[in-house]
């Protein structure tokens, strides 16, 4: 009997994270979402927002909140700093975006875009690959405008800065 109860206990307070659930995500831009958490794995959180699946790297999240819950802080041992505005999130290590992208999208698709970047020392980004792991979508016309968009990013510029840096631009349609 008492055994019952404890499962009965466990399931209610376990129920809302993994059931039909609401959660906010706050990334570490301080934008925050509220929708669904559908999975988190090898680094990957799977998000529904407003019924849009949704990717984010965990690097890029900084808390998520379960229902009425305290938020789970999320902990990182990546050294890259993701920073950004609603739609554009980047990682890049030790800068700052200086020109965000200019985002155009003309049509109603929607995806997440990641693009794979390398600047070189004074900001500029020299090579964009659109499609990298977590992208959400293989629309063609996203593709070429997530690319568009990466390129037309400046990052800052220093002294000691690489030659040459990698990176990720998300971008969000």
């Amino acid at each position: 009997m008492i055994m019952k109860r404890i499962h009965i206990l466990l399931f209610a307070i376990l129920l809302p994270l993994f059931g039909i659930s609401q959660h906010t995500i706050t990334l570490k831009s301080g934008e925050k979402m509220n929708g669904e958490v559908i999975s988190l794995k090898d680094g990957v959180l799977n998000f529904s927002f407003k019924g849009n699946p949704m990717t984010f790297k965990l690097v890029e999240v900084a808390s998520i909140s379960f229902d009425q819950s305290a938020p789970v802080e999320i902990k990182s041992t990546s050294t890259a700093t993701p920073s950004g505005t609603k739609g554009v999130s980047f990682v890049m290590n030790g800068r700052k975006m200086t020109k965000q992208p200019t985002i155009s999208n003309l049509t109603m698709e929607k995806g997440i875009v990641v693009v794979d970047i390398t600047i070189n020392k004074y900001g500029n980004v020299v090579k964009a690959e659109p499609g990298a792991e977590g992208t959400t979508t293989t629309s063609n016309y996203l593709l070429t405008k997530a690319k568009q968009a990466a390129e037309s990013a400046q990052f800052d510029t220093g002294p000691t800065m690489p030659l040459q840096q990698t990176g990720s631009i998300t971008i969000t349609f």
